[in-house]
């Protein structure tokens, strides 16, 4: 059985963890810090200042594969929950100057990892509600941006209530004959 652990960036602040967007006290790094809430009041979460065309990028301090993402999806107390990331996808850097440029459309030294990802919408219930998506990634990148075109609906604004990145105990080498 395949393990996975979660891999946090050196420290939950805007030197780490950077989106195109956010509200006043709705940072980009709540989203990535596991010790705040996946219930009640979505101000633990990301909130953008707009319902499309977001990035989202995260710093890890070094170099890993990262072959699955674990997600909570937006929902305030259970409801509104048309304001979650939907369609994204998933890039891969080792350029700090890539990490820093936050414009939706420019991918300067970053590689595609995903194409055509969705993330699910959060159950209208106020509850955690953990989604795993698995990456085809064998290269290890110290950054890793989500691009995300657009929301489940809401008009004003995207939001994310948690988002890890994370290895695995198993490594596929493609090309590999194992005996």
């Amino acid at each position: 059985m395949t393990t996975y652990t979660s891999q946090y960036p050196p420290a939950h602040s805007y030197t780490y963890v950077k989106a195109t967007t956010y509200y006043t006290t709705f940072y980009p790094h709540n989203a990535t810090n596991p010790a705040t809430s996946l219930t009640g009041s979505y101000s633990t979460s990301w909130d953008s200042t707009s319902a499309t065309d977001q990035r989202f990028h995260i710093d890890l301090g070094s170099a890993k594969i990262i072959r699955r993402i674990y997600y909570e999806n937006a929902h305030n107390s259970g409801s509104n929950t048309d304001m979650g990331a939907k369609n994204f996808t998933l890039w891969g850097s080792n350029s700090a100057t890539a990490f820093a440029e936050l414009t939706y459309g420019t991918d300067t030294d970053w590689t595609q990892l995903t194409t055509g990802t969705q993330f699910d919408i959060h159950v209208s219930a106020n509850q955690a509600d953990p989604k795993y998506i698995l990456i085809p990634n064998y290269a290890a990148y110290r950054y890793y941006a989500l691009k995300i075109a657009d929301n489940w609906g809401n008009a004003g604004q995207m939001m994310l209530r948690r988002v890890e990145l994370q290895t695995s105990d198993y490594i596929f080498i493609p090309g590999a004959i194992w005996f």
